[in-house]
């Protein structure tokens, strides 16, 4: 196996048979091998390998440096759980759970202060706030959620999810993004979109009819009907609300 080592995973399949083979310190040093050969393009595949051995002999900070190292490059909801699972094992959540959203936090703003990609082929948007949304979503945090996409702002589905969460509590605030998502949707200009948009719009009322607005609901869909008179089968769609 060791003539071709032409990648990591090559690496990792000889570790995983000299684990196999109840020879686990061969297995950990060539894993560590493949790791330090392959630096620059790591395999995450082979960086669990490796820090799963470490939390095994309880070298539980070896173990974080390599899983830190792979939050590092995805600073994302999948690589938050995944070092939240390996923070555990080594009772350290706490802090890694600190570090993990002030790297988060800095890389929103170093993306923030970048200029806009000039290429006119690239479609450039400002970054948004949606990975932290995304956390604290996952966390049922949903007041850290909302500060957040107040803050920077989130994506559609988010504000979305924001929305059914905000609609007991604070059913104006569910209002405003059902409000703004309708005129999104409603661009789709198919029958698709038109449905969707009809569903919000029920959700709309029925959410301004608790909140005993009930005549904003109807100016609200004399608006919309005015607005989008030409889209007939949206109109026919809301005939009945």
């Amino acid at each position: 196996m060791s003539k071709d080592l032409s990648s990591a995973y090559q690496f990792l399949e000889i570790a995983e048979a000299y684990k196999d083979g109840g020879q686990r310190n061969k297995a950990l040093e060539w894993a560590e091998r493949g790791l330090k050969v392959f630096a620059d393009e790591p395999d995450e595949r082979l960086q669990n390998f490796v820090a799963d051995e470490f939390h095994r002999r309880k070298r539980h900070d070896e173990a974080m440096t390599v899983i830190w190292g792979q939050f590092q490059h995805h600073p994302y909801l999948n690589g938050y759980m995944h070092l939240k699972k390996h923070a555990e094992r080594a009772k350290q959540w706490l802090s890694w759970r600190q570090k993990a959203l002030e790297l988060i936090h800095k890389h929103i703003g170093d993306a923030t202060r970048q200029p806009p990609k000039k290429d006119p082929w690239l479609h450039w948007a400002p970054p948004d706030h949606s990975p932290l949304v995304e956390i604290y979503l996952w966390e049922k945090d949903v007041e850290s959620a909302w500060q957040e996409a107040q803050i920077g702002g989130c994506s559609d589905h988010l504000w979305m999810e924001l929305a059914k969460h905000r609609e007991k509590d604070h059913p104006a605030d569910a209002v405003a993004i059902y409000r703004k998502q309708i005129d999104l949707v409603i661009r789709g200009t198919n029958n698709q979109a038109y449905r969707e948009a009809s569903k919000l719009l029920v959700k709309i009322k029925q959410l301004l009819s608790v909140m005993g607005q009930d005549n904003d609901s109807v100016e609200y869909l004399a608006k919309v009907r005015k607005q989008h008179k030409r889209k007939r089968n949206f109109i026919a769609m809301i005939s009945s609300l």
